[in-house]
């Protein structure tokens, strides 16, 4: 105790008890943020708002809106497979065989950015008081296995496909025509191949473009701030593509293995190992 005075040295042992106290506080507090956080990550409506808090605190009001209109666009096709993943487990439980609407194992169905969301009408031609640009909407709406990297993906696996047809509705349904949705088999030797072409097949080429782009306003926002333009580019890259391969991937093991509840915890758990690969950035 040399130099230190005895009473100061009282002092600051007296307070050992309540610095530990605080540090129990903060590490609660921690634990349960990191607690909700997984929840929000799983409930698909609310991980599509998570961020908003964080948006509004750094005056990205753009971004905010964004996120919080696609959770509204996308609330009652959330909702619908939330009754789905419920009636599964509720069958379980009951000791009921569970009717999907397709054979998860076998088969996964494309993805839609507008199929039962809010907008499900105007992008029917049949019913939208645009025509044309319900078509136009319509016709690009698809997925990433849709595309040129899906071809390049394809052709690497030398995947094969196939069609079955489900239970779920098209956009353009109707009682008097009615048209569902044809799910595709996918079929290689190369698991992972598998495995991705069923991700790209739950990710919407929109979806994908409405996510860039607000991850480009924010990126944009940085660099005006005097972030490092290389640093703050690759974190937002990461964090775009970790979000979406987690998701992509982790909904399409969970679907594979469980069905639609496998397809919404599979999701949560993705987005939550995205979220912290989009960390290493930092």
């Amino acid at each position: 105790m040399t130099g230190i005075s005895p009473i100061l040295y009282q002092n600051e042992v007296a307070k050992l008890p309540q610095v530990q106290s605080d540090y129990e506080e903060v590490k609660k507090r921690v634990d349960k943020e990191n607690k909700l956080t997984s929840i929000f990550d799983i409930i698909p409506s609310l991980r599509r708002v998570e961020r908003v808090p964080d948006k509004i605190e750094q005056s990205e009001y753009v971004p905010a809106m964004g996120l919080v209109s696609l959770a509204l666009l996308n609330a009652p096709e959330d909702w619908r497979d939330m009754k789905s993943a419920y009636s599964q487990i509720k069958s379980k439980a009951k000791g009921n065989p569970f009717a999907p609407s397709y054979d998860y194992k076998t088969a996964q169905h494309p993805f839609s950015f507008f199929r039962g969301t809010l907008l499900h009408k105007f992008v029917n031609p049949q019913t939208s008081p645009c025509p044309k640009l319900a078509k136009w909407l319509l016709k690009n709406d698809t997925t990433l296995w849709d595309t040129k990297l899906g071809d390049i993906v394809s052709k690497s696996f030398d995947v094969q496909t196939s069609k079955i047809t489900t239970k779920i509705e098209n956009i353009t349904s109707t009682k008097e025509n009615p048209s569902l949705v044809h799910a595709k088999q996918f079929v290689t030797k190369a698991k992972f191949g598998e495995l991705t072409a069923r991700a790209m097949t739950r990710t919407t080429k929109i979806g994908t473009a409405v996510l860039g782009g607000l991850e480009a306003i924010h990126l944009l926002k940085e660099i005006a701030e005097g972030e490092n333009v290389i640093k703050s580019t690759a974190k937002s890259a990461l964090n775009l593509v970790g979000s979406i391969a987690g998701i992509g991937y982790g909904g399409a093991i969970g679907a594979k293995l469980c069905g639609p509840v496998g397809s919404l915890v599979g999701m949560g758990l993705g987005a939550i190992a995205g979220n912290q690969i989009a960390k290493l950035a930092d």
